[in-house]
């Protein structure tokens, strides 16, 4: 089929939808607008659960965020079914795996655990509370769970926190989660965003205040050791230089070849390749997005296409991936979404 689903998360400052639902197609590039869901109002993040049959949104509220479900068995309409409160405020993320949801509260510096079963999402089953503060007083007084992934084997939660230039590993189970490693970065660097190899062995983080993507080795008992840093930003002499910019999404392609960073500020993609033995970064391109501000983006379940939602000029647009290069060209389709933030295909 060459059509693809994909949701869109919004803020909603001007009461629009908190999630569209949007028409790709992966022959052409078109992006078409099919249907809006207002259920949950500033819809930061979205994730699709492992069977594919359910839509989890977090709701960015600064006293008590919530976590939202949907029915996507119609994926291009979902249902809501239930919420639970994230225990924290301003959810920002979700990482989820077969059974369980986990969530990162950036105001609040928490992750908070969720059992997901079979008709809805039940209240939280434990929450850990991170610590301390970075080197930028301005950004980081307090604790800010940012992002968490899993490691492939299940066994562990790595979560950055933007707040403690820290990234903090825990062990999961039925009932708690158990710090088992506390890997330090460099002071004011802000880690946000981070994501694993399909080995496991390697995990890939984007700090947000100093621009430097980190590559880390992953053992399996949890250990983190820092092997690479490497800037998301062209070298250059010009007034280009000056200007104020922030990581926010990293993604690696499915055959581990290529790794892809926005820039927010410098607004652009910048583009990486992946040594496959030794898991270090080479920096290869930086394609500017056209437009204000990206947030965030989403390879195509083929890899041929990559999207950019851009939150300051509410648009998203579409890029032409090659395949055999890695390299970026920009479309002509792109499609007007208000204060876009989370892009999610959803993959048959």
């Amino acid at each position: 089929m060459n059509q693809e689903i994909l949701y869109v998360g919004c803020y909603t400052p001007e009461g629009n939808a908190g999630i569209k639902v949007v028409e790709f197609n992966n022959q052409s590039g078109q992006v078409t607008d099919i249907n809006s869901v207002s259920d949950l109002p500033d819809t930061s993040f979205l994730a699709i659960s492992k069977d594919k049959n359910y839509l989890l949104a977090v709701s960015e509220h600064e006293s008590e965020g919530e976590l939202g479900c949907f029915d996507i068995k119609t994926p291009t309409s979902p249902v809501f079914i239930n919420k639970q409160s994230t225990l924290g405020g301003s959810p920002c993320h979700i990482s989820l795996n077969a059974h369980k949801a986990f969530v990162s509260n950036y105001g609040t510096g928490n992750v908070s655990a969720f059992s997901l079963t079979e008709h809805q999402l039940t209240p939280a089953y434990t929450q850990v509370q991170h610590q301390g503060q970075g080197g930028n007083l301005a950004r980081q007084a307090s604790a800010h769970a940012h992002a968490s992934q899993l490691s492939v084997d299940g066994n562990f939660l790595v979560v950055a926190d933007l707040g403690i230039d820290a990234l903090k590993v825990y062990c999961i189970d039925d009932t708690q989660l158990t710090l088992v490693c506390t890997a330090s970065l460099s002071a004011a660097s802000g880690p946000r965003h981070l994501t694993f190899n399909e080995k496991g062995d390697r995990l890939y983080l984007g700090n947000e205040l100093n621009s430097e993507v980190v590559v880390f080795e992953f053992d399996a008992q949890g250990q983190l050791t820092q092997r690479q840093s490497i800037s998301s930003l062209p070298v250059t002499d010009d007034a280009e230089s000056e200007t104020e910019s922030y990581i926010a999404e990293v993604a690696l392609t499915k055959d581990g070849g290529y790794l892809y960073v926005s820039n927010r500020g410098h607004d652009s993609i910048a583009v990486f390749t992946v040594d496959q033995i030794t898991g270090q970064l080479t920096a290869i391109s930086f394609t500017k997005t056209g437009g204000l501000f990206p947030r965030h983006f989403a390879l195509s379940p083929d890899q041929r296409w990559l999207l950019v939602a851009h939150q300051n000029s509410d648009y998203l647009h579409v890029f032409k991936r090659d395949v055999s290069t890695g390299l970026l060209t920009q479309t002509t389709h792109q499609l007007t979404v208000k204060h876009a933030v989370c892009l999610c295909f959803l993959e048959g």
